[in-house]
């Protein structure tokens, strides 16, 4: 069996509080089927392409809104029997996740071993439900479901080591389509509208033994419920074109992102851009703009397509002069999910040629300092020419800001 990493049993962490919260959401009525054909057999359907290094990229205003989700399931459709996947994902819910739970249980029913980490967000639903029947949730065997355990606050989510939610979309394939030790960072739900009207993106890193560890060892610590508050971890690592990061979340005091875009230098005339999509912003994380900003002054050209953004967010952008569009889910272009820059060109501490940072993470206080996340950074130039253009495709689409 391919990579099955030893787990001891592990016991349930605040079991009293989550059985309240369960018995809580337990109540809420579930929706009536939302989907339509293709896009509810969008995962059974899916095609088993290649498994190589890229990116994929909803759009749905041309009419390829599961792009993301599909890749996912080609993924799994070619996972080789014997061997693992590990899943963080946030929601699975709707007939987007009764497709993607049934393409999941038929591996496990092939010999693939399926273990998932989950936030408790509606685990009511008859698709978290139905893969936390079959996969059953005793850690001391090679399948199961991890729902965490720490009830936020809120009394909406729970997280495994923050103290809001367990927001993570990544995947690890031990054996997949030829190829071993494939990491997946997305930044889609698995729900009906993240298959309908979101802008998702997802990147597949295929045989880099240590990032696979490193996202491994967090899987594991976010399913022992170890709960760190500041659990900022990095690994680094090699990978054609330059090196690639992961930055793991909650971080406590400091911003991985200011300080990131802190080093970027910039080229005269414009040729360095710095290019950001972003799903939500709000207005504790005024060091990016501070960033943004004085990249602008140095001769960057900056842009940002958003989607919810706090009002001192938008009025600190429009006062340094950076150009913005919006894509919050107002227009039939629909709403931006994904959580991404894209630098081109750059000078600076590692910049390379260029360099993407995607994952999970949205710019609010939220995502930095309370919830379970991840952000990968890397530099393969096919990669950051992909980000590049899907930006420009999210600018062409998205509306003028005050329009």
């Amino acid at each position: 069996m391919r990579r099955i990493r030893s787990l001891r049993p592990l016991a349930l962490a605040g079991i009293t509080a989550l059985a309240a919260f369960c018995a809580q959401t337990a109540a809420v009525p579930t929706a009536r089927a939302a989907l339509k054909e293709p896009a509810r057999s969008a995962c059974r359907n899916a095609a088993e392409v290649p498994v190589k290094t890229g990116a994929v990229f909803n759009d749905p205003v041309a009419g390829t809104p599961t792009a993301v989700v599909e890749r996912v399931c080609s993924l799994i459709k070619q996972s080789a029997v014997g061997s693992s996947i590990e899943i963080a994902e946030f929601v699975v819910s709707g007939d987007a996740g009764a497709d993607y739970a049934a393409v999941l249980l038929d591996a496990y029913r092939r010999g693939v071993a399926v273990r998932m980490v989950m936030d408790g967000y509606q685990i009511n639903n008859p698709a978290a439900a139905e893969l936390m029947r079959t996969l059953g949730t005793d850690e001391s065997t090679t399948s199961w479901v991890h729902v965490c355990s720490h009830l936020s606050p809120e009394g909406n989510t729970t997280s495994c080591q923050g103290t809001k939610g367990m927001h993570n979309k990544f995947a690890l394939f031990a054996e997949t389509g030829g190829q071993r030790d494939v990491v997946v960072q997305a930044s889609n739900n698995i729900t009906d509208v993240n298959s309908t009207s979101y802008w998702n993106n997802l990147v597949v890193l295929p045989g880099n033994s240590k990032l696979f560890a490193g996202y491994g060892k967090y899987f594991d610590d976010l399913a022992a419920e170890v709960q760190n508050p500041d659990y900022d971890t990095t690994v680094t690592t090699g990978m054609r074109g330059g090196q690639v990061t992961a930055q793991f979340y909650p971080v406590a005091d400091r911003d991985p992102i200011a300080q990131r875009l802190h080093q970027v230098g910039c080229k005269t005339e414009g040729r360095t851009r710095v290019e950001i999509g972003q799903s939500e912003w709000d207005d504790s994380r005024l060091a990016i703009v501070d960033e943004l900003a004085a990249l602008k002054a140095a001769g960057c050209q900056v842009r940002v397509v958003h989607g919810l953004a706090d009002d001192a967010v938008t009025a600190a952008l429009d006062a340094a002069g950076i150009e913005r569009r919006v894509l919050d889910g107002s227009s039939l272009a629909g709403r931006i999910h994904s959580k991404y820059i894209v630098v081109t060109d750059p000078t600076g501490l590692g910049s390379s040629q260029g360099w993407v940072m995607t994952g999970s993470h949205n710019f609010n206080a939220t995502s930095l300092q309370r919830n379970d996340e991840a952000m990968v950074e890397l530099s393969e130039h096919s990669i950051v020419e992909a980000y590049a253009a899907n930006f420009a495709r999210l600018w062409e689409v998205g509306a003028v800001a005050g329009d």
